[in-house]
């Protein structure tokens, strides 16, 4: 989907490059991919790879049915959560799901800074939370949009955060001191990255054709360009979620897309690198080689929604669990009775973070706290070295289940499963 550009001179001292010259040793020259624009590319499916995008969209239209956006909320925590955990480990970073939710709860309600790791974990919460705050804007995306998604990811101490490179960068092998000359992939020289996000957005704005293909496009090309010196692949995945939220098929709830493609890293990452062939701009091999790229795409958005309506078929059955737990023991009428509609999106919460979801003074949200964990619906934890606080233990259960390390849930909830409490 692209060409090469001309030799390429890498200076190990400074580590920086430029177009070469016949001086320079062919040891050290070496030559970037350049991907064509596809702002107008017009690709061409082949029955089978059109057939699974089909299958993926009735999957999407299906979850929205069957689940609506009353229904789905409950589990967006949840959802939302799994799918940046699944990111995260698709880079090899692999977040503990429990300690994850504990560390959010130590720097909101307390202020407090969690583990480094823990902080780059809850960093990509809020890049995906981020990209769907802005897919929830009626209105073109721009570069900005998609900078402040690298921002929030990166972090402010980050020195290329937020920044598009102005450097050569490269991928792999995964080798200490890896350099261009030896590298797996290339994206294109600095100077050619500006025009070619220009043409990536003039591709996401114009809203045409299938919304699954156009993702499954755009990522592809995302990637190809590698826009930011580090964390391209999680932004990549975040735009993915932001253009899923902007099409037409409009699901009731985040489809965790990671999650899926986390399950078939090893073909995620191939297919992508089969992507990146040299061929004219006009050549029909363009097509046939992102076609395995869309086909997965496409599967992993199909079980994502699959995915998607089982987990909220898990909150429902524990919600229903809490109600009659507190049922039981007379509090049907109370404050904690409230309060059970705001845990499983607030699954760890002190006192004032409960008396501020009652909209009440901070004795009743105690009081609530003490009722629920007498219920047998909270327990109390620590979150950092002198806090105190409590925990809905059947949504932080499920979260630590329906992460990476657990396939055997997700495959409960591949097409056609039924829904389960």
């Amino acid at each position: 989907m692209g060409r090469l550009s001309g030799g390429r001179y890498w200076d190990g001292v400074s580590f920086t490059s430029r177009e070469a010259t016949g001086d320079d040793s062919p040891d050290d020259i070496f030559r970037a991919f350049i991907p064509h624009p596809i702002a107008d590319w017009d690709i061409e499916l082949d029955s089978e790879c059109l057939e699974r995008v089909m299958v993926a969209e009735d999957a999407v239209r299906r979850l929205e049915r069957n689940c609506g956006a009353d229904a789905a909320l409950p589990a967006e925590w949840l959802v939302r959560r799994a799918e940046s955990a699944a990111s995260s480990t698709i880079e090899g970073v692999y977040p503990s799901a429990r300690r994850l939710a504990r560390a959010e709860a130590q720097l909101g309600l307390f202020g407090e800074q969690p583990r480094p790791n823990d902080i780059e974990a809850l960093r990509n919460v809020a890049a995906f939370e981020h990209a769907l705050e802005i897919a929830a804007h009626d209105r073109p995306l721009a570069i900005e949009d998609v900078v402040s998604v690298h921002r929030t990811l990166m972090g402010e101490s980050d020195p290329g955060t937020g920044q598009i490179r102005t450097r050569q960068n490269w991928i792999g092998p995964g080798q200490l001191w890896s350099t261009p000359l030896n590298a797996s992939y290339i994206p294109p020289p600095p100077e050619n990255v500006p025009k070619l996000m220009e043409d990536l957005l003039e591709r996401i704005n114009r809203e045409e054709g299938h919304p699954l293909v156009e993702m499954a496009v755009v990522h592809a090309q995302f990637e190809m360009i590698h826009p930011f010196g580090d964390g391209n692949g999680r932004t990549g995945r975040a735009l993915m979620q932001m253009m899923l939220q902007r099409s037409r098929l409009a699901p009731p709830c985040t489809l965790p897309v990671s999650s899926a493609l986390a399950l078939r890293k090893d073909n995620y990452i191939a297919f992508l690198g089969e992507s990146s062939i040299v061929a004219p701009p006009d050549d029909p091999a363009r097509s046939r080689a992102v076609r395995k790229w869309i086909a997965i795409a496409a599967d992993a958005v199909a079980e994502a929604a699959a995915y998607a309506e089982f987990l909220i078929g898990q909150v429902a059955g524990i919600k229903r669990n809490w109600e009659q737990q507190v049922a039981v023991q007379g509090y049907g009428r109370t404050a904690a009775r409230r309060l059970l509609a705001h845990l499983a999106a607030n699954p760890i919460l002190n006192a004032e973070k409960a008396a501020e979801l009652l909209g009440a003074s901070w004795r009743t949200g105690a009081r609530s706290l003490e009722q629920l964990q007498d219920a047998g619906v909270l327990v109390q934890r620590s979150a950092g070295r002198r806090n105190r606080v409590y925990e809905a233990e059947a949504i932080t259960d499920a979260f630590a289940a329906v992460t990476w390390s657990s396939p055997v849930l997700f495959e409960q909830a591949g097409p056609g499963a039924q829904t389960q409490d």
